[in-house]
């Protein structure tokens, strides 16, 4: 390594300079009056002649130090000559790669730049403006390494806005690993707009399994796109949610245990019906009598039904469950049972009965392939963690929202991990270049043992 030349100013940093200069030659000196040179000054590249030593020039980083660098020049031909740098371009990267990771991890939980800037305000100043450029330019730079071989595929849109403008984020995620596999926001969210995109980034000769929503244009997009190699499975959640849709806000029981029975075919709620199969009689009672009993009534027992099933899904919060999944065969009986009585029902059941039943087959693609997903909770998760709906109208730029939704992908790829250094270890590498008066002052107040030191370079980084 590059020989150190030790005084009563750097001393107590010698172990700090040796590992700065360890992958240097003996061939290099740091002096003790701090400059970085050759022990011999190199050989002219013009004319061969031994240069001498031409003094340095001094570099430096707003609030990090500054360090010398030796210079030469040659006295035949006085060409100069400037030794390189590299070990100080360094330690400033270091430095700056954790500030901007801390910065990227600050925007991906949805904190302001000028939020930001008081905070680095305690650690190293930088202004709003700066921030926003490094948070750009660190996004863009970044590569996401692509996903190989994915078969099972999540596939949903997400409508952010530029200022009143509507725009679309199309978004492809593999069902395995939960990484994103393409993002692209568009104006539209057309037939051609989606089928462009679908070009770019899956393979139609691939047999693949796609989960949507129930966008009545997409069976024709994907099996337009795909063809024979297409399965395509229609996302249960969303179904859940149309069928909730479908019933007024403020149900009786009657309607209440329609419902369940409605969301019953695919998941097991059998509890829930049995509870309001408790009270169905009870209702009819009463709806023969006073009205305002009645009301008064219904509200109390839905106010019991709802804490009950509250109840039951904060048990299965606690024990780490989702709802238990029908095998097919009783996704089918319980179906088979509802399409018997279909007659029988109001007009909003009958329709979405039919329209499960019509179909069906993409409703239960998931039975018959092996660790599919039969919801797209995956993309829904993806993107409340990435740009939450209350959020993602305050986005005023497409780079605004592009930046978001990357930040995002990058977490998913783990290129959000942590840090191989943490700040105080990259900020204690500029010690031995501090300005004097600072030097001279932690020298003072540096003790002997590292408890000492870890708590003045505290102290500096907070001042």
């Amino acid at each position: 390594m590059a020989s150190l030349d030790t005084n009563l100013n750097n001393f107590s940093y010698w172990e700090i300079l040796d590992t700065i200069f360890e992958g240097y030659s003996t061939d290099f000196v740091y002096t003790a009056k701090g400059i970085f040179r050759r022990t011999k000054p190199p050989v002219c590249q013009k004319c061969g002649m031994q240069m001498n030593y031409n003094g340095y020039n001094t570099y430096g980083k707003r609030g990090l130090g500054s360090v010398n660098i030796g210079r030469y020049v040659c006295p035949s031909c006085n060409n100069k000559y400037e030794e390189e740098r590299s070990f100080w371009e360094k330690l400033k990267e270091d430095f700056f790669d954790i500030i901007s990771m801390m910065e990227n991890l600050l925007r991906l939980h949805h904190v302001s730049y000028e939020a930001i800037s008081d905070i680095m305000g305690l650690i190293y100043p930088q202004g709003r403006d700066t921030i926003f450029n490094a948070f750009a330019d660190s996004v863009e730079k970044t590569v996401i390494p692509p996903i190989e071989d994915f078969q099972i595929v999540l596939y949903d849109e997400q409508h952010p806005r530029k200022g009143r403008t509507q725009k679309y984020r199309l978004t492809l995620l593999d069902g395995v690993t939960g990484q994103p596999i393409a993002e692209e926001l568009h104006d539209s969210k057309n037939s051609a707009t989606i089928t462009a995109f679908l070009t770019k980034y899956l393979d139609p000769s691939k047999r693949t399994f796609v989960v949507t929503d129930l966008d009545l244009s997409y069976p024709r997009v994907f099996k337009e796109f795909f063809g024979e190699n297409l399965i395509h499975q229609y996302c249960l959640m969303h179904l859940d949610k149309l069928i909730v849709a479908d019933f007024p806000r403020n149900t009786t029981i009657e309607q209440e245990l329609m419902k369940y029975r409605m969301l019953n075919i695919f998941y097991n709620r059998d509890a829930e019906i049995e509870f309001l199969l408790g009270l169905v009689e009870e209702e009819q009672v009463m709806k023969k009598g006073d009205k305002k009993e009645y009301r008064a009534w219904l509200r109390k027992q839905m106010a019991i039904f709802r804490a009950f099933v509250h109840e039951r899904e904060l048990e299965r919060r606690r024990k780490k469950r989702n709802l238990v999944q029908r095998p097919y065969i009783e996704a089918l009986r319980v179906f088979d049972e509802l399409m018997e009585q279909i007659d029988s029902f109001e007009k909003p059941v009958r329709k979405r009965l039919r329209r499960i039943e019509k179909n069906w087959v993409h409703f239960t693609a998931f039975y018959f392939v092996k660790g599919a997903p039969a919801t797209n909770n995956g993309v829904e998760n993806y993107y409340s963690t990435s740009l939450k709906t209350h959020r993602k109208k305050q986005l005023r730029t497409d780079k605004g929202i592009e930046n978001q939704m990357k930040l995002s992908a990058m977490k998913r790829a783990g290129l959000l991990g942590r840090c191989k250094k943490t700040l105080l270890e990259a900020f204690l590498m500029f010690v031995p270049f501090f300005g004097s008066r600072l030097r001279k002052t932690f020298t003072i107040q540096v003790g002997v043992n590292e408890e000492q030191r870890l708590a003045v370079a505290i102290a500096f980084l907070l001042v």
